[in-house]
């Protein structure tokens, strides 16, 4: 417990810490995204590419029998994205979309010609493999980037790195003393109703909050929709609060299902007590998602 509290503590002064930096300049807050993606992208195909061990001893095939060749490719996108990202921006202001978004397609036909190319070491499975490799985390973690360059992108990221422990701390604690029946206890059999229910509760009240205290502390004026009605930034910030812990939620699950499928506890050993950086982020990554849709749809018209 003592390991866990330390690394928690560690992670959210790193996280602040480059709170701070985007201050300087936002796009320093890419070096975050940029380390999230490199070491999520290892933790990944790490798992897929995982052999446990059957009951003789004798370790059974891996969930994705991903090539050497399709390893390199994945991780060559991994590495090339954020900066993609940041050098069409700098020539291209606002575009910066458009790279990460060509990238994504020639890493795709890369894949693909792979099949032919190293036909005899890549199979089908093995290009599934890739594909989920490099859409989880990196073309996720896309969102991040693209919040953080929005008008509004303090309080989005706000949004994203505040909900999701809140949500996920609430619900362990929430769960833990009420108990109740379980939520999915064929994926994650420590998780229960009440628990969820209580995540969600909290991280709405998180979502209301923050927006209260970045009005009071900024200059910020809401002019989504609705913003004719002075009750309308409320119900927006109260529905992204909802979704978002609920989105949180079924990030955790689905890592949870992942390393289940794969025969593993944990993703990697990066944050002692925690597991790996995914274990740490995973139901950040859905709930990002999410965020930075209804900002770019509803709260920045």
């Amino acid at each position: 417990m003592k390991k866990r509290l330390i690394t928690g503590i560690v992670y959210i002064g790193v996280i602040v810490g480059f709170f701070f930096l985007r201050n300087i300049h936002p796009w320093l807050f890419g070096i975050l995204v940029y380390a999230f993606s490199l070491i999520g992208t290892y933790e990944m195909v790490h798992a897929l590419t995982y052999r446990k061990q059957a009951e003789d001893g004798t370790p059974e095939a891996p969930a994705f029998d991903i090539s050497l060749s399709q390893e390199i490719a994945v991780y060559v996108f991994a590495a090339l994205f954020t900066p993609v990202y940041y050098l069409v921006e700098y020539f291209a202001p606002g575009q910066g979309y458009r790279g990460m978004l060509n990238l994504a397609f020639l890493f795709a036909l890369a894949v693909f010609c792979l099949l032919v190319l190293d036909h005899k070491r890549c199979s089908l499975q093995g290009a599934g493999g890739a594909m989920l490799c490099a859409f989880y985390p990196t073309a996720l973690l896309s969102t991040m980037l693209l919040a953080n360059d929005l008008e509004a992108g303090t309080l989005a990221l706000l949004i994203i790195f505040v909900i999701s422990p809140v949500a996920d701390t609430f619900a362990f604690v929430v769960g833990s003393i009420c108990k109740g029946k379980k939520l999915c206890p064929d994926i994650s059999p420590n998780k229960t109703i009440s628990g969820a229910v209580g995540g969600v509760v909290f991280g709405t009240g998180a979502s209301v909050l923050l927006y209260w205290l970045y009005t009071l502390c900024s200059d910020y004026v809401y002019t989504g929709w609705g913003s004719s009605w002075a009750g309308a930034p409320w119900l927006i910030f109260a529905l992204i609060g909802v979704v978002a812990s609920i989105m949180t939620e079924f990030g955790d699950l689905t890592e949870s299902i992942i390393k289940r499928k794969v025969g593993i506890k944990d993703m990697g050993k990066l944050l002692p007590g925690h597991g790996g950086i995914l274990d740490r982020i995973d139901g950040t990554l859905f709930a990002s998602t999410f965020v930075y849709i209804v900002f770019e749809l509803f709260v920045l018209l």
